[in-house]
């Protein structure tokens, strides 16, 4: 069974545990978040954003270290800027390290417990604790400087469980971590989610969120360009963006003259023995495709949808053009 599993946490709120409205944050004339508003329930929510697109301001307004120029902010049924009691049950994992690289990661642990309050007997058994929890029990006194990315990831993370805080924000905590510990990192986070906290993952690797949650929203420039689950959004992408489809077949031009006859086909094109074509209506084009294919006996070896993806999701609401083959 799951440590994390076996001792889940109760959300004081029953949903809507994080409610955001109409919320602003400037930076002078700069813009970090622009009229945001949303709710977040229990479990693992995704945002994904470039660089600069307003993720880590999100973060710093839910724990409680920005006050919003406009704009109300509801977390756990309290304000975090003001309530210090509403602070001490949300936990902010940031990009950066947090912890210092002279000292081992149980005395790191140890510290931030003591900074929280604790006793020392009480600070020494939540480091052990944390340490368990994370699976870096046999690390505890290697200095945490010297510790690869993802367990250092996995210390602060640490931190987290073992003071079982209920909104947990985790900003960028796949950046740099080389693969075998972006799966330990991504089972730490799975558990962390089904052990009914809120978790608010941020990342601009979005296969990497992809693969925690369907629930995700999009930010740039400040502004939510999208929010729900991942099927929602890429309905909607259908309906806003014509729809890319590409082929590898044994005959491309002639499927393509039985392509371009079809009113919802916007464009074909030709390159080698693949066809790209775009559509208006995803749904009657993969069933007039079937339909094509039958009556030219062309034998089609591969289909591929680019924009049936949370990349395309992406691309498309965050990108300044016109949609490309």
């Amino acid at each position: 069974m799951s440590t994390l599993a076996a001792a889940p946490v109760t959300p004081t709120a029953p949903s809507g545990t994080v409610i955001l409205d109409g919320v602003s944050v400037f930076y002078g004339e700069v813009v970090g978040l622009s009229k945001v508003s949303l709710s977040l329930d229990p479990g693992i929510t995704g945002i994904v954003g470039p660089n600069g697109s307003g993720k880590t301001t999100l973060m710093r307004v839910l724990s409680g270290l920005l006050a919003p120029l406009e704009g109300r902010v509801s977390v756990l049924a309290g304000a975090p800027f003001t309530d210090a009691a509403v602070r001490n049950r949300i936990s902010l994992v940031p990009a950066n390290s947090s912890f210092f690289d002279g000292m081992s990661a149980r005395r790191n642990l140890e510290v931030a417990f003591l900074a929280k309050g604790k006793t020392g007997v009480e600070a020494k058994e939540l480091a052990i604790r944390a340490l368990e929890l994370v699976r870096l029990t046999e690390h505890a006194d290697r200095r945490y400087g010297v510790l690869s990315r993802g367990m250092r990831q996995r210390v602060k993370l640490g931190l987290t469980l073992a003071a079982r805080t209920e909104l947990v924000l985790l900003d960028e905590p796949f950046l740099g971590v080389d693969p075998p510990s972006r799966k330990q990192l991504r089972e730490i986070i799975l558990e962390l989610g089904a052990s009914g906290r809120t978790v608010l993952v941020s990342s601009h690797v979005l296969h990497e969120v992809e693969s925690l949650t369907d629930r995700v929203g999009v930010l740039a420039h400040g502004r939510l360009l999208g929010f729900g689950r991942i099927d929602a959004l890429l309905r909607e992408l259908r309906d806003q963006h014509p729809h890319g489809v590409r082929l590898e077949t044994s005959d491309p031009r002639r499927l393509a003259v039985a392509l371009v006859a079809f009113p919802h086909v916007r464009e074909v094109k030709v390159s080698g023995s693949g066809i790209a074509f775009l559509t208006d209506h995803p749904e009657d084009a993969y069933r007039d495709l079937a339909r094509a294919v039958a009556a030219t006996g062309v034998v089609v070896r591969r289909v591929e949808a680019p924009d049936n993806t949370l990349e395309a999701v992406f691309k498309h609401v965050t990108a300044v053009g016109t949609h490309r083959l």
